[in-house]
């Protein structure tokens, strides 16, 4: 007999590649295509995860972009170019506030700070929409290590089974799913929504039928 699913407590969304597009790895993309090659790769995964950690801050961490990928920018240049190429998912932002605050948080692999300013960049008032927003830089723990989804869920005092982490890098969603995570890889607001009628939202019955959800709460 099927065991029967926890009611989801809470969704904890990604920032880039989920909430917001481009930023980031659209940068990597086009400036550093060293990056993308086998022995860049494991370069380029070693320095976001010394970052990430807060073990360089962001200027250390563009400087080392100069000198091991040549990349000829000033750390204020990537700064710059990163934060202007961020575009925010409006369908998806649309569905979060639906959601409510209290079902929805935030945990990103940070560049320093940067997290918080794309946002303030683009307008998303975190504040308002997300229960908690929690950074790598601040709690000096990564996706996809467990111990970082552990902390979070402890924060936020729910059950790896009553949270569903909603990322668009695969290795994230495997790493949550060591735990008893459910997850769901994001791909764009609309498959996300499809995805989600599969679980039962606590005070919204199964699903999220056609994201009809009480005025009241609304953030």
């Amino acid at each position: 007999m099927t065991a029967k699913r926890k009611p989801i407590k809470v969704i904890v969304f990604d920032l880039g590649g989920v909430v917001v597009h481009g930023s980031y790895l659209e940068f990597i993309n086009h400036y550093c295509k060293e990056c993308l090659t086998s022995a860049g790769m494991e370069k380029i995964l070693a320095l976001e995860r010394d970052v990430n950690l807060g073990n360089l801050s962001e200027s250390e961490f563009y400087r080392a972009l100069r000198n091991v990928f040549g990349i000829h920018l000033t750390p204020k240049e990537m700064h710059k170019i990163i934060v202007k190429k961020s575009r925010k998912d409006k369908r998806l932002l649309k569905l979060i506030k639906r959601l409510g605050k209290k079902r929805v948080a935030m945990f990103t692999n940070s560049i320093g700070d940067m997290a918080l300013e794309v946002m303030r960049v683009q307008k998303i008032p975190f504040r308002k929409l997300f229960r908690r927003v929690f950074l790598s830089t601040r709690m000096h723990k990564v996706k996809p290590d467990i111990r970082a989804y552990r902390e979070i869920l402890g924060q936020l005092k729910v059950k790896p089974q009553e949270a569903v982490m909603v990322d668009d890098r695969e290795v994230n969603i495997a790493g949550a799913k060591k735990i008893g995570m459910n997850a769901i890889l994001y791909k764009n607001s609309s498959q996300f929504r499809r995805n989600l009628k599969k679980f039962d939202i606590l005070g919204l019955g199964p699903g999220i039928q056609k994201t009809v959800i009480p005025t009241g709460d609304l953030p």
